[in-house]
C-alpha cells in the first residue's frame, strides 16, 4: 500500500515541477523577445548581406546550354500550337453543333 502512494506522489511532484519549467521557459522567451526587438540592425549590412545569399543562390542554379534551349522552346511552341488548334476545333464543332440546332 505505501508503495503505491509513494508513486503517487512521485508522479505528482514530476508534473508539478515539468509545469515550473514550462512557466520559466516562458518567462525567458518574453526577455529574449524583448532584448531581440531592442537590437537595432544595420540596413546596409542586412542588404549587403541579402543580395550576397542572391548571389551565391545563383552560382548553385544549373544553366541550359544553347541545344537544350532550343529543344525546350521548339517544344514548348508545339505544345502551345497542338493545344490551340484542339480549342479551336473544338469550338468550330461546337459552333457547327449550334448553328444546326436553329
Amino acid at each position: 500500500m505505501k508503495k503505491e502512494e509513494k508513486k503517487e506522489t512521485k508522479k505528482v511532484s514530476t508534473a508539478s515541477v515539468e509545469k515550473s519549467k514550462k512557466k520559466s521557459s516562458n518567462v525567458v522567451s518574453k526577455k529574449e523577445t524583448k532584448k531581440e526587438k531592442k537590437i537595432k540592425v544595420n540596413i546596409f549590412k542586412a542588404i549587403g548581406k541579402y543580395f550576397k545569399g542572391v548571389a551565391k543562390e545563383t552560382k548553385r542554379i544549373k544553366w541550359t546550354n544553347g541545344k537544350e534551349l532550343v529543344k525546350y522552346s521548339v517544344a514548348s511552341i508545339m505544345f502551345v500550337m497542338f493545344f490551340g488548334l484542339y480549342f479551336y476545333g473544338i469550338d468550330w464543332i461546337a459552333l457547327l453543333v449550334r448553328s444546326l440546332a436553329k
